[in-house]
């Protein structure tokens, strides 16, 4: 589910977010998740930050707690096998040792 999705799932009204800089760097949300604002939606201390773009409002942060963020996950931008294909070249490239599991079927509904 993308962001914006997520926050009409979760009731959150994008005036009610502070603004985000149009295109923040990933340090600039690691510095946020870093302060755990409150969530968005309960309040509670967040785990993820990112942010939403309303056409009215502009961006905005859009920050979750762990179970706001589970009851909204984001989406892959690939299928899970394609992903999984091409994960270990790229933690290769990272040097990163990798270990995947995953059930004898595969993937669930693909």
């Amino acid at each position: 589910m993308n962001p914006e999705d997520a926050a009409r799932k979760l009731g959150v009204a994008p005036a009610s977010l502070p603004p985000a800089p149009p295109a923040p760097r990933f340090a600039e949300t690691w510095a946020r998740m870093q302060h755990e604002p409150p969530c968005s939606a309960c309040g509670q201390l967040s785990r993820t930050s990112g942010m939403i773009h309303d056409p009215a409002h502009g961006p905005r942060w859009f920050d979750r707690c762990r179970e706001c963020f589970l009851a909204t996950p984001p989406t892959l931008r690939v299928p899970p096998t394609r992903f999984l294909q091409e994960l270990p070249e790229v933690a290769a490239d990272a040097r990163l040792r990798l270990h995947t599991y995953t059930d004898e079927g595969g993937w669930e509904s693909e």
